[in-house]
């Protein structure tokens, strides 16, 4: 089953000018999947992330990057400036990419953000934007229509203020995130704009009760759809479980519950394939999909490091600079092609962004699904995999 965002991206795109559009992304899908084979890039990747920011409103339970952030101001590093950012935009636009994710951090800290976003829209790319919710007031709610940014994800880790707070570890974190969905879902039918609202929750032990309860608040808010984040090393440490056998028959059900759509609620945006790897997140298991981020991802960070994906962000793995050359000359640099064969055998993370693009990718999991119900992709519900080279 094709996964909400891309049915409703693909109807949206159709719309507004037909079918080149989807040509051209069709087009660009059997190139990577060539490059895959062929062991070379032959167009950009899917996927381009800017973190615009390591800096953050908050000191979350799962997240590092306010320590990072302090290690970069202490080493005196200072983030790039709107042009450079703006170079960086246009590169990624020569590239073919179809769309930049700003996140961080918190993106809506830089002054610029803006700015940024409305460069990415004016380059004909779709601009996403994640954030805490936080600084998303009225002046800014307004910015994000008036852009025609296309998707904004705010954070919401409960249904309840006590457990987003406790995990966010900021009180008042709650209501100043459903105020910011408000004013969002408010705007939006009031200018009749295209933007994508969904609320994301990272679900831990602390907080996976409280999922169908989600769901109701998403319907209640009015957001177009929630989207599950499985508990990971966010922060690089190790992937070993330390989690009784409770939690995972909870995970199981829930999965299980998720997959019949027995919760009313707002949609949800886990493909059924991701779900049925919560259990080998839960469980501290390697991920049991070839990681195609070498060719259908690439990051940049405010300091100029590039990554293939934002996992690699979080714990560091860089895979070249550009503060001495262009992005697209490292794309296609021998450099890079090594780089690419270490990342396909990273089996070390379930974060959506990037599994749900490796799934999509996965065209001979695709086909052994059509056989067996109860394996999605290359994913058997015993987490083993069908897709080792």
């Amino acid at each position: 089953m094709i996964r909400k965002i891309y049915s409703d991206l693909i109807r949206r795109k159709l719309r507004e000018g037909g079918p080149a559009w989807l040509l051209k992304r069709s087009s660009q899908y059997l190139l990577l999947q060539l490059s895959r084979l062929f062991h070379r890039p032959l167009c950009g990747p899917a996927l381009g992330t800017l973190m615009v920011t390591y800096r953050c409103t908050f000191h979350c339970a799962m997240c590092d990057m306010p320590l990072k952030a302090a290690e970069y101001v202490n080493r005196g590093e200072r983030e790039f400036d709107t042009a450079r950012f703006k170079e960086i935009i246009g590169e990624f636009a020569n590239l073919g990419v179809p769309g930049i994710g700003f996140t961080g951090g918190e993106p809506l800290l830089r002054q610029d953000i803006f700015e940024l976003l409305a460069e990415t829209r004016r380059r004909g790319m779709i601009a996403h934007l994640n954030s805490n919710g936080w600084l998303l007031g009225e002046r800014e709610a307004e910015q994000i229509i008036d852009i025609g940014v296309d998707s904004v994800n705010i954070s919401m880790d409960g249904a309840t203020a006590e457990t987003h707070d406790r995990i966010r570890r900021t009180p008042g974190a709650y209501d100043r995130a459903v105020r910011a969905v408000e004013r969002l879902v408010s705007l939006k039918k009031n200018h009749n704009s295209h933007v994508r609202i969904k609320t994301v929750a990272v679900i831990d032990g602390t907080n996976i009760d409280e999922v169908p309860r989600m769901l109701a608040l998403g319907r209640t808010l009015g957001t177009d759809c929630i989207e599950l984040i499985p508990r990971q090393p966010f922060a690089g440490k190790s992937r070993k479980s330390t989690d009784g056998p409770e939690l995972l028959e909870k995970v199981d059900r829930l999965v299980e519950s998720l997959l019949n759509g027995e919760h009313q609620g707002v949609p949800l945006e886990n493909s059924p394939a991701h779900l049925k790897l919560f259990r080998n997140s839960f469980a501290g298991l390697p991920s049991p999909v070839r990681c195609s981020a070498g060719y259908n991802s690439l990051a940049v960070d405010c300091y100029g490091s590039v990554f293939p994906c934002v996992p690699w962000i979080n714990w560091g793995r860089s895979t070249g600079s550009i503060l001495h050359s262009a992005l697209a000359e490292l794309w296609r640099s021998p450099g890079y092609r090594m780089h690419r064969e270490r990342i396909a055998s990273c089996r070390d993370c379930y974060l959506n962004c990037q599994t749900e693009l490796n799934l999509l990718f996965n065209l001979r999991g695709h086909l052994i699904s059509k056989f067996n119900k109860y394996k999605v992709g290359s994913i058997s519900l015993n987490g083993r995999s069908l897709d080792h080279e």
